[in-house]
């Protein structure tokens, strides 16, 4: 039997330390199956779903907390994926200021929508040197979720905290 691992990873960026982590993870016998990784501050951190013979995780884990200078974090997951088959993804696009992300997941949430992925940043606006807030995520919610009222209520938030926010299918 397989364990499924979520793993969160930190540590000073440098060179090789994806490769050490796959090393690793390779020699127990284990299997890489999703990440999302990034720098960010001068660090380098990442989550990833790994699979190992049941009878291996232990020496996984130990051997993947020992990685030099990183910071490793390890829960149990569960195989296969969750009841959630409407999906659908989600743009904002605006001024940067605080308490975006909140607003908009906060009416996510009371909708029970799912946040299966979510990447933001922020850049300078080409046209007016101001900062701008980019987020794309990738959502899920039951079969028989209003998705008008979803999208209706993303687009009084947009208008209140000036930001466009679009729903794509």
């Amino acid at each position: 039997m397989h364990s499924v691992l979520v793993v969160t990873i930190s540590g000073d960026d440098r060179s090789g330390l994806v490769e050490e982590l796959a090393d690793v993870i390779a020699l127990h016998g284990g299997n890489w199956e999703h990440s999302r990784m990034a720098h960010l501050a001068g660090h380098f951190v990442g989550l990833l779903q790994v699979s190992v013979p049941g009878d291996r995780q232990q020496d996984l884990e130990v051997a993947m907390r020992t990685i030099q200078d990183l910071d490793v974090m390890i829960v149990a997951g569960e195989a296969g994926e969750p009841g959630l088959v409407n999906q659908f993804d989600l743009e904002i696009v605006g001024s940067d200021h605080p308490g975006i992300v909140r607003d908009v997941f906060a009416a996510l949430a009371y909708a029970k929508v799912n946040v299966e992925e979510l990447s933001t940043s922020t850049e300078t606006a080409p046209d007016t040197g101001a900062t701008l807030f980019r987020a794309k995520a990738r959502l899920a919610c039951v079969p028989d979720a209003d998705r008008d009222a979803i999208r209706l209520r993303l687009e009084e938030i947009a208008a209140d905290i000036l930001v466009d926010v679009r729903l794509l299918d």
